[in-house]
């Protein structure tokens, strides 16, 4: 007898094809043994290296770790999260900017990504479709599909490049037609793959059509907030004043923002972030808290003790605090300084370039992606192919490394 499967039918085709990020880091990392580091480009994992190309840590979060007592490293914590780090996830993402006659409750998530699947699986049907642009993280899909729903894009940045107002509210209104939950995916600020930052008027227009749309109360409309970039995007003011916007929206338009400790402390493995709900209802919010702590228990049970410790004890000492946002400015500001020189170097060799403002990850627009990753890699540049472009991770890549790269990429099309 010969079995060829045992998955169940909605697991079957799962896992075919490689993650397009790490498989890249593979490649790149058996490229650095076989030629040498000095030899090598990898712009292809979104984490910060130093300018020696080592993983970067924030010193005073690494010594933190370090001096932590067992039981509050090692020990679980609650389901929903450690309540002091709840409240602390909530301030920082805030930071006074939290609109007014709005309710806010967090729960505990394993980063950014655990908070995608809770809007994902808790505020769609099976069978339904979550909104995202064309230029997204490639895992919303993949979240998407292992929970039965499925994805629509919309078209990013018009002709002009642009970001394409008309196109999102195209979609929104073709798939409230046909479901009456609907969750928009938005990654901002500092978007990844480009680099965008959704503006304040942007917003603004957004939100009066969400409000126009709300009027069915029939339909439910959940905006969720990818914004595991916001403390390499620019002052507290730039990154969060947008949401002040926020107030006053119909009960039936819930705002969700995924929180993250992974690129903000620089502790990725740890796993630890937060999904906070926002809402002009008391009753959606603590649903919502009901909701989300069932499903932590019946998908990953606890959070990472350790990750939220350090995040409630930097909510109550001042001088950690600034420490750690002081070492952390300084990779903001590195990050700013690579960037400029690629932008700069893109500009002089005439390389189109989607709108990038800020954060670890700079597309290029090419029309047979994989083909010129192809060819970079051949030369040593591993960069990440997706649909409609290459993406950089200028993140990795050391300051002496970014002259060039331009150039390079602009021959290979």
């Amino acid at each position: 007898m010969t079995i060829e499967s045992l998955a169940a039918s909605h697991a079957l085709g799962k896992g075919a094809e490689p993650d397009a990020v790490f498989s890249i880091l593979k490649e790149a990392n058996a490229a650095i043994q076989k030629y040498g580091r000095d030899r090598v480009t990898n712009a292809s994992i979104g984490a910060i290296y130093t300018e020696e190309e080592q993983f970067a840590t924030i010193p005073a979060v690494e010594e933190y770790l370090r001096h932590l007592p067992a039981e509050e490293l090692m020990n679980y914590a609650p389901i929903s999260g450690l309540p002091e780090f709840l409240d602390a996830a909530i301030a920082e993402t805030f930071q006074g900017y939290q609109p007014q006659n709005t309710y806010a409750r967090a729960i505990a998530t394993p980063g950014g990504t655990g908070g995608v699947r809770h809007a994902i699986y808790n505020y769609t049907e099976p069978g339904q479709k979550v909104l995202v642009p064309d230029w997204a993280w490639g895992p919303y899909h993949t979240i998407a599909r292992e929970h039965l729903r499925s994805t629509e894009t919309y078209e990013m940045f018009d002709g002009e490049y642009h970001f394409n107002l008309a196109a999102l509210r195209e979609k929104t209104e073709a798939l409230l037609r046909v479901q009456d939950s609907l969750v928009i995916i938005f990654n901002t600020p500092a978007h990844n793959p480009t680099g965008y930052s959704v503006t304040t008027e942007e917003w603004q227009q957004l939100l009066q059509f969400f409000k126009a749309c709300a009027a069915d109360e029939k339909k439910k409309l959940v905006l969720l907030l990818d914004m595991a970039y916001l403390e390499y995007a620019g002052t507290v003011e730039e990154t969060r004043g947008f949401m002040r916007l926020f107030a006053d929206l119909p009960a039936n338009v819930l705002v969700l923002i995924a929180y993250s400790m992974s690129k903000s402390y620089l502790v990725y493995g740890l796993r630890s972030g937060a999904l906070i709900a926002l809402s002009s209802s008391p009753e959606v919010v603590e649903e919502f808290s009901c909701v989300s702590s069932f499903s932590n228990r019946g998908v990953w049970s606890n959070g990472t003790r350790c990750a939220q410790r350090l995040l409630a004890d930097v909510a109550k000492d001042a001088q950690l605090k600034a420490r750690i946002m002081a070492e952390r400015n300084a990779f903001r500001d590195l990050l700013r300084q690579r960037a400029g020189i690629f932008l700069e170097e893109a500009k002089e060799v005439g390389l189109q370039l989607m709108p990038y403002q800020s954060g670890f990850f700079i597309s290029v627009p090419v029309a047979n992606p994989q083909q010129v990753a192809a060819k970079l890699m051949s030369e040593n540049l591993f960069t990440v192919p997706l649909k409609k472009g290459i993406r950089l991770a200028i993140c990795a890549v050391p300051t002496f490394k970014v002259p060039g790269m331009a150039k390079k990429i602009k021959a290979a099309l």
